[in-house]
């Protein structure tokens, strides 16, 4: 693997991690035999700016963060029309790409992993003119990621304090109606929630089952959630979502495909990848099969 490594870190994610660390971080790549260049974020965007900037200068490029991290570099890689494997260091709060993805939590095994590993190609989502790396979704806590304040999930870690301001929500809850066409079938109703998604993780809470995903095989996956009407309901959509098994619900709708055209009866607030993403109106979401070349552990281990 080629040596010159672009270092982005997120100072802010994940109790403030990674200013506590970018300079450890950074010599760990030295150590392992890297030439790495760091660049610290201050505001939205800056990942995004600093590999259309300065990635072509590099052989590959690593972020250190939350998975809104990944996004903007994921979204730089595309913009500048580069083809440079991506490491990430998971420092965020749920960090569930990282999750699908298999990788460590630990600085000292990612950098490791992002040294030493192999790489794959994987799918990354286009939402209109925006890319993203593993979810876009609507309805019921999706406002929560990008409402809750990064202090409140530095106090009390991603999964605990999406659930304290998602339940919130509870209280004034309401669907969004939705017309969705996939290209061989459409939906209409209200929903509760809904996600088109690369990965087997969503908050940290919901999960698919591994052998529904393939992260690179051209497709993505949506998931469009009903209101319950009554107790019965609810405990069976809850049992849906522990056991995995969205297929025996009548509630739940479970489906893929390479592109998405969704048609909302009013404005609509997106999120993507955790990050918030204002539509106007109807929508377009495509796959770009293998778009990225991601390091992931050797597979031979």
């Amino acid at each position: 693997m080629s040596n010159k490594i672009m270092l982005i870190i997120n100072p802010c994610a994940g109790r403030k991690k990674g200013k506590k660390k970018s300079g450890s971080v950074a010599e760990l790549f030295k150590q392992h035999g890297f030439d790495c260049t760091l660049f610290l974020t201050e505001k939205r965007n800056d990942a995004t700016s600093f590999v259309i900037q300065h990635g072509k200068e590099y052989d590959l490029i690593a972020c250190m963060g939350g998975d809104g991290t990944l996004n903007e570099v994921i979204n730089g890689i595309i913009k500048a029309n580069l083809d440079l494997p991506l490491g990430y260091i998971p420092a965020g709060s749920t960090n569930d790409f990282a999750r699908s993805m298999h990788l460590s939590k630990n600085i000292k095994k990612a950098v490791a992993i992002i040294t030493k590993g192999d790489t794959t190609r994987i799918d990354v989502g286009l939402f209109n003119d925006r890319y993203f790396g593993y979810v876009s979704s609507f309805g019921l806590f999706t406002k929560t990621s990008y409402r809750t304040s990064q202090k409140i999930k530095n106090i009390f870690g991603g999964k605990l304090s999406y659930f304290m301001h998602g339940a919130t929500e509870l209280f004034n809850i309401r669907t969004e109606h939705m017309f969705i066409e996939t290209g061989t079938r459409t939906y209409e109703d209200n929903y509760l929630f809904g996600a088109v998604t690369n990965s087997t993780s969503l908050g940290g809470v919901l999960k698919y089952d591994p052998e529904q995903v393939d992260m690179n095989d051209g497709l993505l996956e949506i998931l469009l959630v009903r209101k319950p009407k009554n107790p019965a309901e609810l405990f069976s959509l809850l049992k849906s979502v522990l056991s995995k098994n969205f297929t025996q619900d009548s509630n739940i709708i479970f489906d893929r495909s390479d592109r998405f055209t969704i048609h909302p009866a009013s404005r609509s607030d997106w999120s993507l990848d955790g990050e918030f993403a204002y539509s106007t109106g109807s929508c377009e979401i495509r796959c770009l099969k293998e778009r990225i070349s991601f390091i992931i552990p050797e597979t031979n281990n």
